[in-house]
């Protein structure tokens, strides 16, 4: 009895001193070719920032960017060089897209999840792939459980 107690005791000790759940920030990568030339680059915001865009269409969530930087025939652009306020675009919790102008292209997220988005030079048009970043804890988490697999295996043997 007095162990389970204790054992109580320790895991209530725990769960208080864990950190409440914040929102974090999400980083993405993306890439593509648009008039045969490939662009690449990634963006990240902060989830929390997340909110409705229009009340007629509440489950549209938008999100402004807190960096962004793209590599696109041998020129390096960043979020100083968007014409307008870039944002992410969510909808019903999926991921639509990057909404961004600069000098070389446009950005338009998808209708309805990311594999409808694509950027435009006013021209021509090409489909860009966005790709999340894990998150270093994701790594750490992926590395422990590795870790312990390994440790069964060997005591098993």
């Amino acid at each position: 009895m007095r162990n389970i107690l204790r054992t109580t005791a320790l895991a209530a000790a725990l769960l208080a001193a864990l950190p409440a759940a914040q929102a974090a920030t999400q980083n993405y990568s993306f890439l593509g070719t648009l008039n045969t030339i490939q662009f690449s680059g990634s963006f990240s915001f902060d989830d929390s920032l997340l909110a409705v865009f229009d009340a007629a269409e509440p489950l549209l969530t938008v999100a402004p960017l807190i960096n962004f930087s793209m590599t696109y025939n041998d020129v390096g652009y960043s979020l100083g060089d968007a014409w307008a306020a870039p944002d992410v675009s969510y909808y019903n919790g999926a991921f639509l897209g990057l909404s961004l102008s600069n000098d070389a292209m446009t950005f338009v997220p998808g209708l309805s999840n990311a594999s409808d988005a694509y950027v435009t030079d006013g021209l021509n048009t090409a489909n860009v792939i966005y790709a999340a970043v894990p998150e270093p804890e994701t790594y750490a988490m992926f590395l422990a459980g590795l870790g312990l697999l390994a440790l069964r295996r060997r005591q098993q043997r």
